[in-house]
């Protein structure tokens, strides 16, 4: 019975809510909170599988651990410093997933406020090595490429010859790669140039010596040979490893079921009092007899049209494409009200222009999925108001019954449904009910950031 009256608030809600009012149990409503929560969870998980995430090595946060100069060894003619007046700005907007609109952006310098500066005097070569890169792993499955931002500041020219060189578990195991092309590519002198390097097994270039693994690269140097002797000054402002993609479920998926599980939990449970509560107080203002539990569990069950929103959701998610978020792009990207994933508008302009290109990608590619989203966002509301006003109009309808003092007296029936209990018309029982839920999703936007 309990399931037939909750599949019925969909198609014949007059004649459901005049039963469950008229016996209000809380079972009904316990079972579309669960579906509803569910339904959500699997909602989101279905766009997470649908998400790549870049990672780095070292990973975003200590990204600027490998441009540290205590990290790096040289030559004794060779001085390595941080410098913090020249480094390369990379500011970004990071987030928790679940940022309620009202929070501030937050950016982070994503390469720290010093770069790495290197300086040799009256020689025709600059050689400096990374001596721990925390054991990449760059096989198939790894990292697929090396970042390096560098300024060549004096002299004013790139050099002869430039070899970047990996190592593998010990000095007599390497890959080499000449790196000449790549700075006169990267416009490097006196300005910052970025360099992409790919690494890994199917990466071209790349020379061999002894016995190296691309899953095991644990260290790496930098050599730059000029055809002169002169003074040399090179600042590094940022070196990481990247191009390996995750999805959120792959590294953090009972962290996530805990998150979700939490915030839409309260997102029924908010919806539910808040509604309820709001349209009592609106009756009882407008001087109108009204009983608290039938009410509760009529909206209880009149929450089942967001059940529905949370399945066509989840179907929604068949329409996404896989995306690629770049490693810059990834810890700033959010939920939105309607539990979309997106990147901030006002934040993308500190992204690197590839990164832009990659978001006004991803943005182009979900349109669809968000068009359908926000259409049931729509019409589960709209339908939500209309389901509370039936529930107002079916509870008006029912007949108050004083219970006699004494075993032998009769019950007696005080409001039958052509009194007290009809002071209310249909359209006032709209406006409470449009009003009611008004409230509660600007309360629900403020409080949780979803609705």
């Amino acid at each position: 019975m309990i399931l037939n009256d909750i599949v019925e608030v969909l198609y014949a809600p007059r004649k459901v809510f005049k039963r469950v009012v008229a016996n209000p149990k809380y079972l009904g409503a316990i079972i579309i909170f669960l579906l509803f929560v569910g339904l959500q969870v699997g909602y989101a998980f279905g766009q997470f599988s649908k998400i790549e995430l870049e990672q780095t090595q070292p990973v975003s946060g200590l990204i600027q651990t490998f441009t540290n100069a205590t990290s790096w060894a040289a030559a004794p003619n060779v001085n390595l410093t941080n410098n913090f007046v020249d480094y390369y700005n990379n500011t970004v907007f990071i987030a928790n997933l679940l940022r309620p609109p009202t929070d501030p952006l937050a950016y982070y310098p994503l390469f720290g406020n010093f770069s790495l500066q290197m300086d040799a005097a009256n020689t025709n070569t600059l050689s400096a090595a990374l001596v721990d890169t925390d054991n990449v792993d760059c096989s198939e499955n790894g990292f697929q490429n090396l970042t390096l931002n560098i300024k060549l500041v004096q002299p004013i020219s790139v050099p002869k010859n430039a070899t970047l060189t990996l190592y593998s578990l010990s000095d007599g195991n390497y890959y080499t790669y000449d790196l000449t092309n790549d700075l006169a590519a990267a416009s490097a002198v006196n300005q910052w140039g970025n360099l992409t390097i790919p690494v890994g097994p199917n990466a071209k270039g790349w020379s061999e010596t002894g016995n190296p693994l691309w899953g095991n690269i644990t260290s790496l140097s930098l050599q730059l040979d000029y055809p002169d002797s002169q003074n040399i000054t090179v600042r590094i402002g940022a070196l990481f490893f990247r191009g390996l993609y995750l999805t959120p479920l792959e590294y953090n998926s009972v962290g996530l079921l805990v998150q979700f599980l939490q915030v839409y939990s309260l997102q029924f449970l908010f919806t539910w009092l808040l509604l309820s509560g709001l349209i009592y107080l609106f009756c009882r203002a407008l001087k109108s007899s009204v009983l608290w539990k039938p009410l509760f569990i009529g909206l209880g069950f009149a929450m089942m049209v967001m059940v529905i929103r949370a399945a066509i959701g989840v179907i929604a998610t068949a329409t996404m494409p896989t995306v690629y978020y770049p490693f810059d792009v990834s810890f700033g990207t959010l939920f939105d009200p309607l539990g979309a994933l997106y990147y901030p508008a006002n934040a993308v302009s500190a992204l690197l222009p590839q990164s832009q290109a990659s978001i006004a990608a991803i943005d182009a590619s979900l349109g669809v999925f968000r068009g359908i989203i926000t259409v049931m966002f729509v019409a589960s509301y709209v339908w939500l108001i209309a389901l509370g006003a039936f529930v107002i109009k079916a509870i008006k309808a029912q007949p108050v019954i004083i219970q006699p003092t004494e075993p032998t007296q009769t019950p007696i029936v005080v409001n039958d449904s052509k009194g007290l209990n009809q002071d209310l018309s249909t359209i006032k029982c709209f406006l409470i009910s449009a009003m009611s839920v008004g409230i509660t999703l600007l309360v629900l936007w403020f409080i949780l950031g979803v609705v």
